[in-house]
């Protein structure tokens, strides 16, 4: 007898934080769809975020120099799954001359007075998993943070990679500084609190920021020396998409890399990045001998 009260009592306790308990989730749920919004279109149309900046030296004991302009993209597309969703993303970066802004094919190495081939970021592909259970759900705030600061909304994140490098650098001591690659990416989406109230749009305008702290990329051939990449860059979502994008910008990308112009067409695993893409270049060159 007294085990049925107890289950009648543990019942009714359920039932009484039911409401709130069901409350949470979407208020979760709810928080998740906002932050899709802001970082591409819940219809499943394709996003672009257009974005420019400079590239700057960062060595212990000398002073930091302008190395590069940098301008480019992401396009991506959300796709929704049984356990939540998928962005299905590109990114292209493109070098930059800083002092005419043309898009360089070589670049004079200030460091080594090499005059070396330039090879662009073409991570192909770009995703992220949105996927999440009912244990980890509700805390999506601490997966996905957000300030409000005065009319604004920040979702923000702080990322430090540390992983094996992809590289080897017994084969490739001229492109990688360790064993190891360790980067600092610190991304920001800052959107209008009365867009965002908008929920019967599946897109919310948005502006975006961006620094990364990255070794020396792998066409600089600088395995042998101290020293990082300073990335700060700026940009914002373009409401009409991949044609909103600079002429000249588009056109470097029908020539060289017309499948850049829409999102992936499936998800895969791993995502790309500037050493997996030079690995690939190399494999494929070697093959081709």
């Amino acid at each position: 007898m007294r085990w049925r009260y107890l289950s009648l009592r543990k019942l009714c306790i359920l039932l009484l934080f039911l409401p709130l308990l069901l409350s949470a989730g979407e208020a979760a749920e709810s928080y998740l769809k906002d932050y899709l919004r802001v970082v591409g279109d819940l219809s499943g149309a394709d996003t672009v975020f257009h974005f420019s900046g400079k590239v700057y030296s960062l060595v212990p004991n000398e002073k930091s120099m302008e190395l590069f302009d940098y301008e480019g993209c992401t396009i991506s597309r959300i796709d929704s799954t049984e356990a939540g969703y998928r962005l299905l993303g590109k990114e292209i970066g493109l070098f930059l001359d800083h002092r005419t802004g043309e898009i360089l094919r070589t670049w004079k190495n200030p460091f080594t007075l090499q005059i070396v081939p330039v090879i662009h970021v073409w991570n192909d592909p770009a995703n992220q998993r949105f996927e999440y259970d009912a244990n980890t759900l509700p805390y999506i705030r601490q997966f996905l943070p957000s300030t409000e600061i005065g009319e604004s909304v920040v979702y923000h994140s702080e990322l430090f990679p540390f992983y094996p490098h992809v590289l080897s650098r017994r084969l490739f001591g001229d492109q990688v500084q360790g064993d190891y690659l360790q980067s600092a990416e610190l991304r920001e989406y800052r959107v209008k609190q009365a867009d965002l109230a908008n929920t019967q749009s599946g897109s919310v305008p948005a502006e975006f920021s961006y620094i990364w702290i990255s070794p020396w990329l792998p066409f600089m051939k600088m395995g042998d020396r101290e020293g990082q990449m300073l990335f700060v860059l700026r940009g914002s979502k373009l409401e009409k998409g991949y044609e909103a994008l600079p002429q000249h910008f588009r056109e470097y990308i029908s020539i060289h890399k017309a499948d850049f112009e829409h999102s992936p067409r499936e998800y895969v695993e791993p995502n790309m990045n500037p050493w997996s893409y030079f690995r690939d270049l190399e494999t494929d060159a070697i093959q081709r001998r």
